[in-house]
């Protein structure tokens, strides 16, 4: 990688999370998540059952992270170069390439906790045994937990999650901070 080269903070900043490359039956397609999810675009790195418990865990960390597309959005990134991709985890050391070894863990670790303690899936518990599961989480007090550190695993899907939805000029207009981009997109996505 050059100094010349984009980083994801410049990405991001200068950009926001616009359109990426999908691939739809064989054409490579660009699609924002939001879109892909919207779309119903097949996932190509993680499991559709894997991308559903993401995205409801994402959903309720950061309400609207589900339908802004964030299990999309991990599922892409998981595909791409990991020096090239945008996911939070690639900024912190512990986590080593390739990353999907860190996210099909942790989610991997999250379904048998859920299963173990409710006997049905994440998005089936009522808020209170959510918030039960994240509270343990965050704090590294789960039991039963056989993946990534466990207050890892949670900052790492907050973070994307935020990047997915307050990434966007949209995002920022929810905030309702200016979007004051270097270079504005041609067109709202």
């Amino acid at each position: 990688m050059t100094p010349d080269d984009i980083n994801r903070r410049k990405f991001v900043r200068n950009t926001g999370l616009g359109a990426l490359a999908f691939n739809i039956g064989g054409v490579s397609t660009l699609l924002t998540p939001r879109e892909a999810y919207a779309d119903g675009v097949k996932f190509t790195s993680l499991a559709a059952e894997d991308a559903a418990l993401l995205a409801a865990f994402a959903d309720h960390l950061l309400p609207g992270a589900g339908a802004a597309g964030i299990a999309h959005f991990v599922d892409h990134q998981l595909g791409v170069d990991p020096q090239e991709c945008l996911l939070m985890c690639k900024y912190f050391p512990e986590i080593k390439a390739p990353f999907d070894v860190f996210y099909n863990g942790g989610i991997g670790a999250l379904r048998d906790v859920v299963t173990h303690q409710y006997k049905k899936p994440f998005g089936a518990l009522a808020a209170a045994e959510k918030d039960a599961i994240t509270n343990d989480l965050w704090q590294g007090s789960i039991e039963n937990w056989s993946g990534p550190p466990p207050p890892l695993f949670y900052m790492m899907v907050r973070s994307d999650a935020v990047d997915v939805v307050y990434g966007t000029k949209d995002g920022f207009d929810e905030l309702n901070i200016p979007y004051m981009a270097h270079i504005m997109p041609k067109e709202k996505w």
